[in-house]
């Protein structure tokens, strides 16, 4: 093999170590974009969001309720759920606020504190 075919195939082989790498640059480019655009939409969308929940501010308060027959911590939670993201968290917290293990330990006539909020300071 002489000289000149060895820088031939050398070149030929360097120009394909040079496209290899072009393509690599190229795709680590566009994951990294598409890593940001979708980033940015996150943010984007969740600040939304979080105006949207910042517009009320709520206080939290307790009182003392009195058991109704018939009352369980659900149908105790829908009527005082403002300002809590679900039932179950409400619940939780009248359980925890009153050591309750389960929603079979209330009897009528009974008093536990439960929680409530409101947009008004008192």
């Amino acid at each position: 093999m002489t000289l000149e075919q060895r820088k031939r195939i050398w070149a030929k082989r360097e120009a394909k170590r040079k496209e290899m790498l072009k393509r690599k640059i190229i795709g680590t480019a566009g994951v990294i974009a598409l890593l940001f655009v979708s980033v940015a939409a996150t943010v984007f969308f969740s600040a939304g969001k979080a105006q949207a929940k910042e517009d009320k501010v709520y206080y939290k308060y307790s009182t003392v309720y009195e058991i109704q027959p018939g009352d369980t911590l659900t149908s105790i939670a829908k009527n005082h759920l403002e300002g809590y993201e679900s039932i179950n968290e409400y619940v939780d917290e009248v359980k925890f606020m009153n050591q309750l293990c389960s929603s079979d330990s209330l009897v009528a006539g009974n008093k536990i504190f439960i929680p409530y909020c409101s947009t008004e300071i008192k």
